[in-house]
């Protein structure tokens, strides 16, 4: 085993990417009241292209996004043309040593899987060519939305490598085993209605009015309190983990608290009544 791959220290890591300087990914808090976060991912120069600076914003977004104990939701979207052309191709000419592409996957799917365990609702939003890295990102959410101009490719075949971010891993879970092989190997850049027909995207929205229709698209799933989405999420994870046992656990061990609790007593007061004919 190489030196490097022993021990893993996000702080030597952050250093190291943080040479490789570039664009940004920030965290926007214009929705902050009604629940809703937004990741911005900007390289325009590089049609939002992923630097080793960015990956330590993204990361540095996450760690605020875990405190947000009223957090509901976080949409994540590209800002100009596109949501993300995939890894910065100057990053990768001057980052090509094994120990940095170990240095990257560790924190890119530090970064991911992070993201995908948010007790929050996650959306991706999806608009113009989305390829490579930038699709893997762009699957870790719970829902995807592609504008109608959007292509989405796992082209990295075409460089000479797999995957490094966990979108292999992912994309099975998404669309199965037969589908992803499909999609990996051929390398081929899907439109928004192919990646409907393989259920890879949920909806297809306006290019011209694609940010308005995905924070609608978020709103529907936000009418609970916070509390309530985000012990659905938790019990969610381990649903998917096909753990079971561990998972009527969990769901248990969130329900007992909340029965009788302040939140369950005004629902009973104000909304709920039993139906009768």
């Amino acid at each position: 085993m190489a030196e490097f791959i022993k021990d893993v220290d996000f702080g030597v890591m952050e250093s190291n990417l943080l040479k490789y300087d570039g664009g940004e990914i920030f965290l926007s808090k214009e929705y902050f009241e009604e629940g809703i976060a937004i990741i911005y991912l900007n390289h325009p120069r590089k049609r939002n292209a992923i630097s080793g600076k960015m990956m330590v914003d993204f990361r540095r977004c996450l760690n605020e996004l875990e405190e947000w104990k009223e957090g509901k939701s976080v949409l994540l979207c590209g800002l100009g043309s596109n949501f993300c052309s995939g890894g910065d191709l100057d990053f990768a000419r001057s980052a090509g040593t094994p120990k940095e592409g170990y240095y990257m996957s560790c924190i890119m799917q530090d970064i991911l899987k992070r993201f995908r365990g948010l007790p929050l609702i996650t959306v991706s939003l999806l608009h113009g060519p989305t390829l490579g890295g930038g699709a893997e990102i762009s699957i870790f959410s719970d829902y995807i939305l592609v504008a109608d101009n959007a292509q989405i490719g796992f082209v990295q075949g075409n460089m000479g490598l797999i995957t490094a971010f966990g979108g292999t891993t992912r994309l099975v879970q998404l669309i199965g085993e037969r589908k992803a092989m499909e999609m990996l190997l051929t390398s081929k850049v899907y439109s928004a209605e192919e990646c409907i027909s393989i259920s890879l995207a949920d909806k297809i929205v306006n290019t011209s009015s694609k940010m308005e229709e995905a924070l609608n698209f978020i709103k529907q799933f936000i009418v609970h309190d916070c509390t309530i989405i985000h012990n659905y999420k938790r019990v969610l994870a381990f649903g998917l983990s096909n753990n079971f046992e561990k998972s009527l656990d969990v769901e248990r061990d969130l329900f007992y608290p909340t029965w009788g609790s302040e939140l369950n007593r005004n629902a009973l007061a104000k909304h709920i009544r039993h139906i009768t004919k």
